[in-house]
């Protein structure tokens, strides 16, 4: 048996929260919480972001062991409805994916450094207006010192 709930929140939060826990006779398993940015696990899993899509501010799903799930489609307007069998057949899958696979959690890796510099130059500097320019340094560098070499060859 087994404990899993999602909520998909795009008016607050623009997160998706997975939960998973384990219950057995021997006793309840360690609680797995994960978050993931909305737009982040929209780019992998597109039918996340379709759910919420429109007037659609969020979306819940929590199963309680062999208990009928509690399911609902909130709309901005206040209507509430029940997810369809195949959406929640989409979310267990994606409760499962999330905490027990663990297929998401690159999602939440801190940037690398070429990412935090692409981020800070899109950040500061217009990229219309000139691309960057690509230089050796170490190149002119040397380079000028074999012209200095040459020219002091010619003074003697």
């Amino acid at each position: 048996m087994s404990y899993k709930k999602i909520s998909i929140d795009e008016l607050h939060a623009d997160k998706v929260f997975c939960e998973f826990r384990e219950i057995s006779k021997e006793g309840k398993g360690p609680l797995i919480i994960k978050s993931f940015d909305l737009d982040k696990i929209g780019e992998v899993e597109p039918k996340v972001k379709e759910m919420v899509a429109g007037d659609i501010i969020s979306v819940y799903y929590e199963q309680m062991g062999t208990r009928l799930p509690h399911t609902e489609k909130q709309w901005l307007d206040g209507k509430v409805e029940l997810l369809s069998e195949a959406d929640q057949e989409y979310l267990v899958k994606l409760i499962d994916r999330a905490c027990i696979n663990n297929e998401f959690d690159y999602l939440n890796a801190p940037p690398s450094v070429d990412e935090q510099v692409e981020d800070f130059i899109k950040e500061f500097f217009d990229e219309e207006e000139k691309p960057l320019e690509k230089r050796d340094f170490l190149e002119e560098f040397f380079a000028e010192l074999d012209d200095e070499d040459k020219d002091a060859d010619k003074k003697e």
